[in-house]
């Protein structure tokens, strides 16, 4: 477990999990002893005792990848109190039904900490993306580097057309915890992105994409 950020009202853990090295965020309130879990990928027993002192408000999936929600009905079973939250674009696909149907624009509140919810479709149609102050976290929506695999041209666009509408009109020193991977800034993600645009691309381009590579 690695302390991501630590504030007086907040503070980030992150745990990488897995056999795909997925992140899951800790969210904690530190004052009110609060939290939620962003993604319970792979390993409950990590996860559970990484919030074994904290009361579990939350447990938000960012999308229906398996690898993002591989302990889930684990970490729920052990956490009867705490609410399972997703849109519904992907809702169909956790294991366990979310109690919490998330939308664009929603907040859920972590003690003093609002986490806000931005619905960012194209590399799933339920994906989604939380922010609270300066730390944005992604899921696949976007990693350092590029935006999470697409599946055909047009999800590619949706993608880009999320990042570009959604997350990059955030400040540029805004801290983006992927859902894999090490940590970047909007403002490094947006220079990048600045190159991709500014040649021609294929008409069919999709999959991996990087934007300094395609």
């Amino acid at each position: 477990m690695t302390l991501a950020y630590s504030g007086t009202d907040l503070r980030i853990y992150r745990l990488q999990v897995g056999n795909w090295g997925n992140n899951c965020y800790v969210v904690m309130d530190p004052l009110q002893n609060v939290s939620a879990i962003i993604d319970a990928a792979a390993d409950a027993r990590t996860i559970l005792d990484a919030v074994a002192d904290t009361e579990v408000l939350y447990i938000v999936t960012t999308h229906g990848h398996s690898d993002h929600w591989g302990a889930l009905e684990e970490v729920a079973a052990a956490l009867p109190t705490a609410v399972l939250a997703a849109l519904p674009g992907d809702a169909q696909d956790l294991p366990v039904p979310p109690g919490l149907l998330l939308s664009d624009g929603d907040t859920l509140q972590i003690g003093t900490a609002p986490l806000g919810v931005i619905a960012t479709p194209g590399h799933t149609p339920g994906s989604g993306c939380l922010i609270t102050g300066m730390h944005l976290f992604t899921g696949d929506t976007l990693f350092p580097g590029g935006p999470g695999r697409t599946t055909g041209p047009e999800a590619l666009r949706q993608e880009i057309t999320s990042i570009t509408n959604k997350l990059y009109i955030r400040p540029d020193d805004t801290v983006v915890h992927p859902g894999h991977g090490e940590p970047t800034t909007i403002g490094a993600s947006k220079a990048e992105y600045a190159v991709f645009a500014s040649r021609p691309q294929p008409p069919d381009l999709h999959g991996d994409v990087l934007w300094l590579e395609s």
